[in-house]
């Protein structure tokens, strides 16, 4: 493993130790020949080096997950600009064997990332790479629920799951429910005048 990472860095690292990479080593160390060091910052050059010296590929499947994660995220204001992640790089992150549905720091995987910018080739390397369309980011959603295009969002639309038939608890399903009205404000007035001090028009 990257000795400039700590192992407080996996704790979004979801491979099984059992699990192999999927391309061979020499393959492998074949597309990071094809990469030239210095386009990366130093953590993508530790991995390169690593990597083409002879690591392990399983040894170094957590950092290739890492650096897929930063790849993807490359922020909203590059993505303005239209800088879009290095596609061999991740191409290689992938055949090494980066988990392609373990969230980043902030709860997000890559897929989400993807097609919250709209990087539709790379939402369909991720694809290819097993990334799951039911897989959900921190606050519960889909990836399709952040596509930045209604097209990118109905390719992602997420396969039916017996689970999103599970009624509502009773206790809302049969709540009396009253809307407010079209002013978006609700209140009981008594003689005195409105409880909630809303102003009203006479």
């Amino acid at each position: 493993m990257m000795a400039c990472m700590s192992d407080l860095q996996w704790n979004s690292i979801t491979i099984e130790e059992e699990e192999k990479p999927r391309v061979e080593a020499e393959e492998l160390r074949e597309m990071a020949a094809e990469l030239d060091p210095e386009d990366y910052d130093e953590p993508v050059q530790e991995f390169l080096e690593e990597l083409l010296n002879g690591g392990d590929p399983a040894e170094l499947r957590p950092a290739a997950t890492m650096l897929l994660q930063d790849e993807v995220d490359l922020g909203p204001e590059l993505a303005a600009m239209e800088v879009e992640p290095d596609e061999a790089l991740i191409e290689l992150l992938l055949a090494l064997g980066a988990d392609p549905n373990a969230r980043n720091a902030y709860g997000m995987p890559p897929l989400h990332l993807a097609a919250q910018y709209g990087y539709d080739s790379i939402v369909d390397k991720l694809l290819a790479a097993g990334a799951r369309l039911r897989t959900r980011d921190q606050m519960g959603r889909f990836a399709a629920e952040l596509a930045a295009t209604p097209e990118l969002a109905a390719r992602l639309e997420p396969p039916y799951h017996p689970e999103d038939d599970v009624p509502l608890p009773p206790e809302i399903e049969d709540a009396d429910y009253e809307p407010q009205s079209a002013t978006g404000h609700s209140c009981s007035c008594g003689e005195e005048g409105c409880s909630c001090s809303h102003h009203h028009e006479d």
